[in-house]
């Protein structure tokens, strides 16, 4: 049985519209299914949990964006639920890596009918009490600001978006001292921003770490040390391509636990997380998804 859960308002309650739509191919061939459609985050968990105890759903399917599949993803990590996601979102950054975004409604239903998903990994963050999961980016430092002024601007969708947040970010950052640890090694930088990469993307497509891949059971990290804003400027267009990785001010390392303390915010698939620290570890192979 399918369970869908729908974002009401993403993209101009677009995602209702692909939810009805692909609900009646759903009653054309003969299958039953569920619709959550709640108007708040916490009406929408709340639902996701008890129809999901019942033990009669096999399929989760997300009708939104990045924020809508890391709540779902929350409640089927490490289950064997399958899980897809129409995308329908400003950023549809997760459908990009899985490579089911702008599919066709009927070739999404094609694709979630089969019983051919596969298993990905995700970035699993501790904080305190805070235990939380995340499938594509987790950034701190320039990164967060930029995050931050994006969800404030519900005017702009994708690439725009951050890029727009990105110019505004600038005038006031100042680089931060990092202290961070990848696999039982220590490290000290002073750091524009740290990224932590499940997916290789995020902000609408942005290549933020092209090295990272949701199935090799490692996490990618990736650090830009202090450059001048002209010079900032000038390396940003080249997150699109993924080419800034080039630059002498960026690096990156890989591993499966890192722990990274500084003065600044986190944020994960787009959300907000915590204050640092915290610390991030792979989780291999604890989502079932369909990948194409």
């Amino acid at each position: 049985m399918w369970l869908l859960v729908v974002n009401q308002r993403a993209g101009k309650k677009k995602g209702l519209t692909l939810a009805n739509e692909f609900s009646k191919l759903i009653e054309q061939n003969n299958h039953k299914y569920h619709l959550i459609n709640e108007n708040s985050v916490e009406r929408t968990n709340q639902a996701l949990k008890s129809l999901l105890g019942t033990g009669e759903y096999s399929k989760v399917i997300a009708f939104g964006g990045d924020g809508l599949v890391n709540l779902c993803i929350q409640h089927i990590v490490s289950t064997d639920f399958s899980f897809g996601v129409v995308a329908a979102g400003s950023g549809n950054d997760f459908s990009r890596t899985v490579g089911t975004h702008k599919k066709s409604i009927t070739q999404l239903f094609e694709l979630y009918s089969k019983d051919s998903a596969s298993r990905v990994d995700v970035g699993r963050i501790s904080c305190g009490n805070l235990d939380t999961y995340y499938v594509q980016v987790l950034s701190t430092g320039f990164d967060s600001m930029v995050n931050s002024y994006a969800n404030g601007l519900k005017f702009l969708r994708g690439k725009l978006k951050y890029t727009v947040a990105m110019l505004f970010s600038l005038k006031k950052f100042q680089p931060i001292d990092y202290q961070f640890n990848v696999d039982g090694r220590s490290y000290s930088k002073n750091a524009m921003l740290l990224s932590v990469a499940n997916g290789y993307c995020y902000g609408g497509g942005m290549k933020i770490n092209p090295f990272a891949k949701n199935n090799d059971g490692f996490l990618n990290v990736l650090i830009v040390e202090p450059v001048s804003r002209m010079k900032l400027l000038a390396l940003f267009p080249k997150i699109f391509t993924g080419s800034h990785v080039k630059h002498p001010k960026v690096s990156t390392m890989s591993g499966k636990v890192i722990s990274v303390e500084a003065r600044t915010d986190s944020y994960a698939d787009g959300e907000f997380i915590s204050a640092l620290p915290i610390q991030v570890s792979v989780v291999p192979g604890a989502l079932r998804a369909w990948v194409l």
